[in-house]
């Protein structure tokens, strides 16, 4: 085959004679347009008009060069740039289409029509090449998290200035276009009216999918828009309420309880449509983001003495869903912060932690916890950021949830104890933990939702603690007839006598109970031959624990 002949029939071949035969025509494309079949074969491929076809062969072959300028192109049609800019609708129809991709050489101040190039994708031309259209549409549909992304990088390059706001906002919608298969794609489409509410919709997702639930809207607008009154514009129609985002209930508005800011999250409609469309991805966050979920805490029976277990019933009962939203509504009539705050105080293994598994799980309210003694080091030198980003996330997961979560702080000891008065000897260590203090403090004053923390010291809390918890139980050590029950409940096989001897014997705690019974039927499997009473007690007269004191917790 004569390879000249192959070029000439070739869609690039055609490209490059409908160029050539465009230049120096001062504009007057008609006759370049009846004169053959490229014109209409090019238009045909790619769905454009004819005059697009001819700007587009020529924007092609000259951009395999360099990138177009309008005194480029306008040297090669021989007419002036002025007559160019009047045909920019060509061009912006060419880069709605994702054929021409348009950048300023220049950065960093407003851009002139002297500052735009043009170039061609390479994929489009590798589509022109194979004469495959399909390449031109898989370039541009993606799943939802690549759609996601794909908005997020452009932000991103906004940002850098590589971009402009309304080339971001034209990519934007071009993508939104040859995606709009994807349901939440189409649902964001259909509900919002502006190209920024749009882009906005699908930043926050992605940052969501991501399991970061809030973002600084001032900070986003910077990166958006280049323009400073335009950004001063967006910012305030969405702090004030009155964006199309808050008033269609796309996204939701909330305000740090440290330094006033405007944060905005995605509202529960909205993440429920974007979870939809991927199901998959609810699942990765629920089981990643940190969440314990209700429905999956087993039940299991506890005991206490009467006052502890009387205290924990006063507030399990108050966080019943009605209970809890009418002591909310007496709280805000009375001009008081409406959440609940609880300490849980006392020995190891007295059954702080569980009580507030089973509490959560008999009032359908999902566990948001976090170990601040597991996460404290890493703190020094950035405590303050940490611990607020705790009450941030928390307080975008209460307005995004129907029934409130209860955020639980576990094994918080030495956070809650009397401040140290710094000085000069004082270390990093000293001064990060009073940080931490007078932060967790601040977020208990003002505190919306449901905490509980837990300690394992049962005294020397300090007093400005004491009076910001509503509820405040100490988890003793349990008495002979307590650890009976438990003996009991734990291991149904024993018989009252031999419960209520080992309840007495040996005063240990709940848990402590627990890794006695394991290592007993342990024992068992290995040896059907013994007595569960006898290694019980056998074990329970050598082990006091990992401390070698007699008592666990003392």
């Amino acid at each position: 085959m004569d390879s000249g002949n192959f070029f000439d029939r070739n869609l690039l071949g055609r490209l490059e004679h409908v160029s050539s035969a465009a230049s120096g025509r001062e504009l007057s494309f008609r006759e370049v347009i009846e004169s053959g079949s490229d014109v209409e074969e090019i238009a045909s491929f790619l769905g454009i008009s004819p005059v697009q076809a001819v700007f587009f062969s020529c924007f092609t072959e000259l951009s395999l060069q360099r990138t177009v300028t309008l005194e480029t192109l306008s040297k090669h049609l021989r007419c002036s740039v002025l007559r160019l800019i009047n045909c920019m609708n060509e061009f912006e129809a060419l880069e709605k289409k994702g054929y021409l991709h348009k950048s300023f050489r220049k950065r960093g101040r407003k851009h002139t029509y002297t500052d735009m190039s043009f170039s061609v994708p390479h994929h489009v031309i590798e589509a022109l090449r194979k004469a495959d259209r399909s390449i031109l549409e898989s370039t541009s549909k993606y799943d939802l998290p690549g759609f996601l992304r794909q908005i997020s990088d452009l932000v991103d390059d906004r940002s850098e200035s590589q971009l402009t706001t309304s080339q971001l906002f034209a990519e934007t919608e071009f993508l939104i276009s040859n995606n709009r298969h994807l349901p939440f794609v189409s649902f964001v489409d259909d509900s919002l009216e502006h190209t920024v509410s749009k882009l906005t919709v699908f930043v926050f997702s992605f940052v969501r999918m991501k399991r970061r639930y809030v973002i600084n809207i001032s900070g986003f607008s910077d990166a958006v828009f280049e323009d400073l009154g335009e950004q001063l514009d967006f910012t305030q129609l969405v702090c004030s309420g009155k964006h199309e985002l808050i008033r269609k209930n796309l996204l939701k508005l909330s305000t740090s309880e440290f330094d006033g800011e405007k944060m905005v999250f995605l509202s529960q409609h909205t993440t429920r449509q974007l979870y939809t469309d991927y199901p998959a991805l609810l699942v990765n966050e629920t089981e990643n983001s940190g969440l314990i979920s209700a429905k999956t805490i087993p039940e299991k029976k506890l005991f206490f003495s009467s006052d502890a277990g009387d205290k924990i019933a006063s507030l399990t009962k108050a966080l019943g869903v009605t209970k809890f939203r009418s002591y909310r509504r007496e709280l805000k009539n009375n001009n008081l912060s409406g959440g609940v705050t609880a300490i849980f105080f006392g020995a190891p293994g007295t059954g702080k932690t569980e009580a507030v598994y089973q509490a959560a799980r008999k009032t359908g309210r999902d566990i948001m916890m976090v170990d601040l003694s597991e996460t404290k080091s890493k703190w020094f030198g950035d405590s303050e950021k940490a611990v607020k980003k705790i009450f941030v996330d928390y307080s975008a997961l209460l307005k995004s949830s129907q029934t409130e979560p209860i955020l639980f702080i576990n094994e918080a000891d030495g956070l809650f104890t009397g401040r140290s008065t710094l000085g000069s000897r004082s270390s990093a260590a000293d001064h990060a933990v009073n940080t931490i203090q007078n932060i967790l403090l601040q977020s208990l004053e003002n505190f919306e939702g449901i905490l509980i923390a837990t300690t394992n010291l049962s005294c020397n809390l300090d007093k400005a603690f004491e009076r910001r918890f509503t509820f405040r139980i100490e988890f003793p050590m349990p008495d002979a007839g307590v650890r009976k029950r438990i003996w009991k409940s734990r291991l149904p096989e024993l018989s009252d006598e031999e419960a209520s001897k080992l309840g007495a014997q040996f005063g240990i705690t709940g848990g402590e109970i627990e890794v006695q019974v394991r290592q007993a039927l342990l024992s068992r499997v290995l040896n059907r031959k013994i007595s569960l009473y006898e290694t019980l007690t056998d074990n329970c007269s050598k082990d006091h624990g990992f401390s070698g004191r007699k008592r666990v917790g003392y």
